[in-house]
């Protein structure tokens, strides 16, 4: 089993408009409503690539309710902490033109010690009896800035590999937990370095770089570019096909989910980062209110390209 922990998930609603126009009245074309959160999407991958998985993380309110039905109408088992206040709502404007959203983020509701002891222990629970935990998104208020690391340490002393995909000082600290496996896209890769990443020399330089600080697989996303992957001293290209871009919401947690569903079986490197770039692109040509079917996924895996390349 691969568990998901998303301590700061969402309502995300997108509102669609002909072009969005600052301080005037906007028509509003129609608005799409899903659940969100890195961990959610890759818990919802998992599930329609076959991958046994649950979701876990804190959620209050009726928009905590609404992502909770949306997992389980999809099949994904759930064991989420219930908190008083609500789930946070994000709002993305979408032109027409399909240019990239206007994105208004709610900051997350105000977690408890008492919720986040409650976490821990299902997340120990969990991890005794799971592959992996794969820990992403943001750090609801409230909790401390090192979380990660403590949740990374929690799953490792019960025997399960731990993902980490989040951003800023939570990704700093869990990853000096040396989590098996990180996703930064290259400006979070090069903020981990403290350099900016600029030629594939240099993303690769970085991964190598993030590898000696003790973590096994670091994946750096380079969108339609695919991502560089470094482990066990190898460096490998994952190059995605061509197609038609809708929206890149969730197509991250998707590459996450596609490589993990893939190494949770023992598979290769190489097929891994094959079904996650997969993945990834079945996700961006969706409307950003969904995720990739496994239908797509699998249509577009021969069309991947792994190249190693040092």
């Amino acid at each position: 089993m691969i568990a998901t922990v998303t301590l700061n998930p969402a309502l995300d609603k997108t509102v669609y408009v002909d072009k969005l126009l600052p301080h005037d009245a906007n028509r509003i074309i129609k608005i799409e409503s899903d659940a969100g959160g890195k961990g959610i999407n890759a818990s919802r991958v998992l599930k329609e690539l076959g991958s046994e998985t649950v979701a876990l993380g804190l959620i209050g309110g009726p928009t905590g309710s609404f992502i909770e039905h949306v997992l389980q109408n999809e099949g994904v088992r759930t064991d989420f902490v219930r908190i008083i206040r609500h789930t946070r709502t994000n709002i993305a404007v979408q032109n027409a033109d399909g240019s990239p959203p206007t994105m208004l983020n709610e900051p997350g509701p105000q977690c408890t010690a008492d919720a986040l002891r409650k976490l821990k222990a299902k997340v120990r629970e969990t991890a005794r009896k799971s592959y992996a935990v794969i820990f992403g998104g943001s750090v609801v208020p409230g909790a401390p800035k090192d979380i990660y690391h403590d949740l990374i340490h929690i799953a490792h002393a019960e025997g399960a590999l731990s993902v980490l995909d989040a951003d800023g000082a939570p990704l700093v600290e869990g990853c000096a937990a040396a989590p098996f496996m990180i996703k930064p896209n290259i400006d979070e890769a090069g903020r981990l370095v403290g350099a900016k990443l600029q030629s594939e020399a240099e993303i690769v330089n970085a991964a190598r770089a993030l590898c000696d600080r003790g973590v096994r697989l670091v994946v750096v996303s380079m969108g339609k570019y695919g991502a560089i992957a470094a482990m066990d001293g190898e460096c490998r290209r994952a190059t995605p096909p061509r197609v038609e871009v809708i929206s890149t919401i969730g197509s991250g947690d998707s590459m996450v989910a596609g490589i993990m569903h893939i190494l949770c079986k023992k598979g290769s490197l190489e097929q891994a980062l094959k079904l996650g770039c997969a993945a990834g692109a079945a996700t961006a040509m969706t409307n950003g209110a969904e995720i990739g079917k496994r239908d797509n996924i699998l249509k577009l895996l021969d069309r991947v390209t792994v190249e190693r390349i040092c």
